[in-house]
């Protein structure tokens, strides 16, 4: 009898161990998801602050969004100034869900407006060329022959 419970025992610890260990690893050795956007938010802010690119705008968890520019931004969290009051507030970064950047063109856009321009003025160029352009202007010469 006592045989059959140690092999019993002996059985069990050696199915929960492993179990255990896979367990363990997928509660603790990732982090959820939350705290994957929040180091992506914090990463965000922390770049706009760094180019001073601070004209952002605010998407927070409850909803609601604001508008205004960001001044300071820490280990918890970080300063903003909304646009409409001028009101300065300090934000938890897992208070906002999403950041969004304000005031301007993308790169992308500057680059295509710049060869729409270039591209334009290079059409006008070759159009003004061909019209004020006659190859036989003066005649084609050719030894011999008199016209």
């Amino acid at each position: 009898m006592k045989r059959k419970l140690w092999v019993l025992l002996l059985g069990f610890a050696l199915f929960a161990m492993p179990l255990r260990a896979v367990v363990g690893q997928s509660s603790s050795g990732q982090p959820s998801k939350l705290d994957s956007e929040i180091a992506k938010i914090k990463a965000a802010i922390g770049k706009r602050v760094t180019d001073d690119k601070s004209r952002v705008k605010l998407k927070l968890r409850d909803g609601s969004e604001v508008k205004g520019r960001l001044n300071q931004a820490g280990d918890d969290g970080f300063t903003f100034t909304t646009d409409k009051s001028g009101q300065q507030t300090s934000l938890s970064y897992a208070d906002v869900q999403k950041v969004n950047g304000r005031g301007g063109l993308g790169k992308g856009a500057k680059i295509g407006i710049i060869a729409a321009i270039v591209a334009g003025v290079a059409a006008i160029v070759l159009i003004q060329a061909s019209r004020n352009f006659d190859p036989f202007k003066n005649g084609i010469p050719i030894q011999g022959v008199k016209f």
